[in-house]
């Protein structure tokens, strides 16, 4: 409303402004109202529509592709790391194996060795051995037949120097009987 048109209706009226009603609400504005409401009802759905639901749809696609891409790219790389766990986990046992069977082999040769060598030892002592106790044994019997006579020779002193006399055979004898009695 202009302001003219305002002062005519005030001077109409007796100087006393007449309320009109607020401009939304007045009947007779209504028609118009109601058809500029569907052009742009008619504008928006047609904006929205054509250009901005499109756009909108596209990019949810897009983006369901790439999180279903994903999930696959996942489930693809850890199939890929459960193989490879299992690939080295077989690998592993069977570097445990051929260890343990290394370390067998290695035993057993040790062993073997050992055994060789154990026996070549042992031969060379008891033929050592037994050369020793045949070096004894000729020294025993040579000393035993020393002994005899040293024994012979010193209880003939004996009885010399105690002034008894006594002769060769009866101290060979009281000699003899007393080793054969010590032995």
């Amino acid at each position: 409303m202009s302001l003219l048109a305002f002062l005519a209706e005030t001077a109409a009226h007796g100087g006393e402004a007449v309320k009109a009603p607020f401009p939304a609400f007045d009947p007779t504005w209504f028609a118009s109202q109601l058809f500029w409401l569907a052009v742009f009802f008619l504008g928006l759905y047609f904006a929205l529509a054509r250009f901005v639901l499109p756009k909108l749809s596209d990019t949810l696609e897009k983006r369901a592709n790439r999180i279903a891409a994903d999930l696959d790219e996942a489930a693809r790389l850890n199939n890929q790391s459960v193989e490879a766990q299992k690939a080295l986990e077989l690998r592993l046992a069977q570097a445990r194996s051929k260890a343990r069977e290394t370390a067998d082999k290695a035993r057993e040769k040790t062993e073997a060795e050992l055994a060789t060598e154990t026996t070549r030892v042992d031969a060379d002592l008891t033929r050592k051995l037994e050369t020793a106790e045949a070096r004894i044994s000729k020294l025993r019997a040579d000393a035993m037949k020393n002994v005899e006579q040293i024994a012979i020779d010193t209880a003939e002193a004996m009885t010399a120097r105690l002034g008894v006399k006594a002769s060769k055979g009866d101290l060979k004898k009281a000699v003899t009987a007393a080793l054969e009695k010590r032995a």
